[in-house]
This record gives structure tokens, sequence and C-alpha cells, in this order.
């Protein structure tokens, strides 16, 4: 990170030129020129030649170290991500880092590469003038989450190590770890995809998917009427059609801590939503994932994916996250709600509220401690999931 002195006043400016110098000093540097100058300081009142000329090589080394960093060429560094994505607990990430020496020689330098809060090293061999070398690293295991990769930081050095620099190069990169995600086979047995969108249970007086023949009332359109049936039956039949509404997934995740009983609860809600959202966008639905303010929509798996990435506990504004979501996707067709085991339902029911009447719910608990289950109502369907294999099991049988 290279400090801009123009955003300083003046005077702390000043000092930080003056202190510059003392700062390259190493620990050993420091130690080699306090010994150097109290071996001159003994030597001038004791008149000792030998401390005076020990003292004064000591001194000159620090110098020469000085020397050093002043020589032209900087080295150059490169850093190459490889990849740029992965998802947890799946092949681990690789970084290819460059080093190109200047007109001074490097003697084994050493690259540190910041990951997140921790930090990988390379140490490189001898590199004479201008010379180049690539070293292939390893990057550790890493949770789901969101990582800065960078800035490679190198230590230009003298070759008795008392004066160092140290140089970041280029800018952090982004490493975007998924989560752990479950293939379902079919998504929503209920589901029906065709060219107008899904049928719903909701009846719809003028619509494409035909649900039965009922009795006219007045106000009925005529358009509807069923004549022939009408004229065996001896009275007015009209077609009554299921509704059809395009093909809308909304799941929200429950980022608030007190609605989980484990930190491990909540990374299996965001992979029990992930699948389920992966699974809707492989079968062409508009999808929209929200968890907090990370939010997704839209039919690609890449966008699900990196914003399941991000998705970080927080506040329990789960009913506010709710209201806004069904703002921005009115009229969805089906609307999960993945959650832990601390909500409560009367807050879920509340939730489902804000929403068209009309969409169908599921409830879906992440619950380690608990068995698999699954629970229907009239109004809502209730699964736990105490592992992401068990995800398949309680949606055997479709979403509706």
């Amino acid at each position: 990170m290279t400090t801009l002195l123009t955003d300083a006043p003046p005077g702390r400016r000043a000092l930080r030129t003056v202190l510059t110098p003392w700062r390259l000093l190493t620990p050993l540097g420091r130690g080699v020129l306090g010994v150097g100058v109290l071996a001159v300081a003994v030597g001038v009142a004791l008149r000792w030649h030998e401390f005076i000329q020990l003292g004064t090589a000591a001194i000159c080394m620090i110098g020469l170290g000085y020397l050093w960093q002043a020589l032209p060429g900087t080295p150059e560094v490169g850093m190459e991500l490889r990849p740029d994505r992965l998802v947890e607990g799946g092949s681990r990430a690789q970084v290819l880092l460059s080093l190109r020496s200047g007109a001074a020689p490097m003697l084994f330098p050493r690259l540190v590469l910041p990951v997140g809060t921790t930090t990988v090293s390379a140490r490189f061999p001898f590199l004479g003038p201008f010379a180049r070398h690539e070293e292939l690293l390893d990057l550790p295991p890493l949770p789901r989450g969101v990582y800065a990769v960078g800035p490679v930081e190198h230590e230009k050095s003298d070759p008795v190590g008392l004066v160092s620099r140290l140089f970041g190069s280029g800018s952090p990169r982004e490493l975007l770890v998924a989560p752990r995600i479950i293939d379902l086979p079919v998504f929503a047995g209920g589901l029906t995809n065709d060219l107008e969108g899904a049928t719903s249970q909701q009846l719809s007086m003028s619509d494409l998917a035909f649900h039965a023949l009922r009795e006219y009332v007045p106000g009925d359109d005529l358009r509807h009427v069923h004549w022939r049936s009408s004229a065996k039956a001896g009275e007015l039949l009209v077609r009554q059609y299921h509704e059809t509404r395009r093909g809308h997934v909304t799941l929200l995740v429950d980022h608030a801590v007190p609605a989980y009983g484990t930190r491990r609860d909540f990374e299996l809600a965001v992979s029990v939503a992930a699948s389920i959202a992966l699974r809707a966008v492989r079968d062409e639905f508009d999808t929209y994932l929200r968890c907090g303010s990370h939010l997704a929509r839209g039919r690609t798996a890449v966008a699900v994916t990196d914003a399941a990435c991000r998705f970080t506990q927080g506040a329990d504004d789960y009913l506010a996250v709710a209201a806004d979501a069904a703002t921005e996707v009115p009229g969805t067709g089906l609307v999960i709600q993945v959650t832990g085991s601390a909500r409560p339902l009367a807050e879920l029911h509340e939730a489902a509220g804000r929403f068209d009447q009309g969409a169908d719910w599921l409830v879906v608990r992440a619950d380690s401690r608990s068995s698999a289950s699954r629970a229907d109502s009239a109004r809502l369907r209730e699964v736990s999931v105490p592992a992401l294999p068990a995800l398949r099991d309680v949606l055997g049988r479709g979403l509706r």
C-alpha cells in the first residue's frame, strides 16, 4: 500500500521523511548500527583504534545497504489467480506468482500474498540481474465467502539483510468461494412449464389451462359459455381455468443471527437456497434469491452463486426484507423461505402475507440437530433439513 504524503500536515510529512531511513532498517540492521555507533564512541573516548575501525565498518555496511536500495531497476511482480471462482470443499485455487529482478541481483527473495485475513508466501531462488522466475502456489482450503487476494508484497534487501524495503505490486483480486450445493433432479413436481407460464391452484375465468365447467353466474363473460354442454345440461355452463403465471420463484434466506441455533445452520441454509435456486435456473424459471441486502435475479447460474458467496448474517430485519422483495417481484408463483429452527411460524406467515395471496409457499428450516421431516398445511408446506443430502429426499414429491 502506498501512503500519500500530500494528505498529511506539513509537520507530519517532514517527520515521515526524516524517519524513513530508520524504518528501512531491519532488526539486524538496527543492532549493527547501534553496535557501530557505540564502538566508535567508546573508541574515541578510550582512544582504542580497533573499536573505531570496527564501528566505522559497521556504519559503512549500513550505508552500503542504503546504496543497494538506490540501485536502478524495480523488480516486476505478476499474479494470476487460477480460478477466481470455486466451490467450498472442492478443488483448491492456485496462484501463479512471477518475479523479474531489476538491475540488482536478488538473493532468495520472499514474496508474501495476502488471502483474506491470512497470508501465503513463497521463497524464490537467487535471481541475477533481469532474471525471471515463476512459482505456483496452492491456496489453503477456504470456507464460503469472498476473499481479497493480493496485492503481492516483496522485500528488496541487501545481501546481509540490514536494510529492507517492502514493495506492493498490483491490485487485489476477488476470489469467490461458493457454498456447497446438491443437484436436485426435478424442480417442483407440481410446477408445469408451458409457453405462457406455470399453472397454479388459483382459479380464473380467463386463461389457458382448463379446469372444469360450472353454472353460469350473472356477470360472467358469455364468450366462456360452453354451448354444447349447456345444451345437454339444460342450463348455461361456463369454462373455468387454472390461472397460469410466468415461471417465477422467489427465495428468501433468513440472515438474522437469532434465527439459527449455530453458524453451521446458517451455512446449511445458504447451501439449501443456492441448490434450489440453481435448479430453478436450469429449469429456466426467473429466479429471485435474496439474503439481507444481497440478491440475485434472472436466469443465470453465475449470478446465483456469486450472490450466495456474499451472504452474511446480520440484524433481524427479515420482515422488512420480505416486504421489499414482495414489492420487487409482484405476482411470483412460488415463494420459498429458508430459515433456522428459531424463527417463529407466525413471523413466517406474516412475511408470506406480503406476497400475492395466490402464490404457493414453502418453508425450509435448516436445523442440524433435527431429523428430516415434512409437514403440509392448507397455507404452508414446511420441511426440516438436518444436512444438505436430505434436501433431495424431503423435496422428492415436488414443491407444490
